[in-house]
């Protein structure tokens, strides 16, 4: 089987948990970082491709955006499924017509996400909650391109993830680690000290950090099971 493509594009913005998640059930992937200057691999070396977290816009021109892009293009003309996660939903929805811009404020922290009726047909029948808490840290939002699926919604920003010609694209950080968290958290310290309806304080992320971790991965596993399947990989893990 050819490899998943885990894309990175700066050291803080790890696939973390996801790793794990693919190392207990054996499934080959390599890593790549856009810090690297190599270019990306071709689609048709790939079984399904990653796309990480990012400081920056989606609109901010840069040469690697748009060859991510073409990317994410190029692999859903092929039918290999694509995983976007905040930046990377981003471009995806920037891929196929949507619209990236900022949001109304930051959001940052454990927030709820609803999750719609669309999203309960993912997960074959599995009893899923009506919601969740996931952890978010992101400036820019998205709308969704014309004929996506919605998948999840939440109160700060709305749009939360979706569907679209396999392409699944989400907001929030489900790869997230406690070292991740933390050093977010210790790295961009300012973007926490005066805390809103969508920015919690320091205190307020990291109490009860793993109890949070366990909680958010009992619906994320579901999703990476889900995006695993796409790919043609079966897994094992209920």
């Amino acid at each position: 089987m050819k490899p998943l493509l885990i894309v990175s594009h700066v050291a803080c913005s790890r696939p973390g948990y996801l790793c794990d998640y693919l190392d207990q059930r054996s499934v080959g992937y390599q890593r790549f970082s856009i810090e690297s200057d190599e270019p990306l691999p071709s689609a048709n070396e790939l079984s399904g491709v990653v796309l990480l977290g990012a400081p920056v816009s989606v609109n901010s021109g840069q040469d690697w955006i748009e060859q991510e892009i073409a990317l994410v293009q190029d692999c859903t003309e092929r039918e290999i499924p694509v995983f976007g996660i905040c930046f990377g939903g981003q471009l995806i929805s920037k891929a196929f017509g949507g619209e990236v811009y900022t949001a109304p404020s930051l959001q940052i922290g454990w927030h709820p996400i609803s999750i719609t009726e669309q999203a309960r047909k993912l997960f074959n029948g599995n009893p899923i909650p009506e919601s969740f808490n996931a952890f978010e840290w992101h400036e820019e939002t998205f709308t969704l391109p014309s004929g996506a699926i919605p998948l999840f919604n939440d109160g700060c920003v709305g749009n939360q993830g979706f569907l679209h010609r396999g392409c699944l694209a989400v907001q929030f950080h489900p790869e997230v680690t406690e070292e991740i968290v933390a050093e977010w958290v210790g790295r961009y310290e300012a973007c926490v000290d005066n805390p809103t309806l969508c920015i919690q304080d320091r205190s307020n992320i990291l109490d009860e950090l793993p109890q949070k971790l366990t909680a958010m991965r009992q619906m994320t596993d579901n999703l990476f099971d889900w995006w695993l399947c796409q790919v043609g990989v079966t897994t094992n893990s209920r």
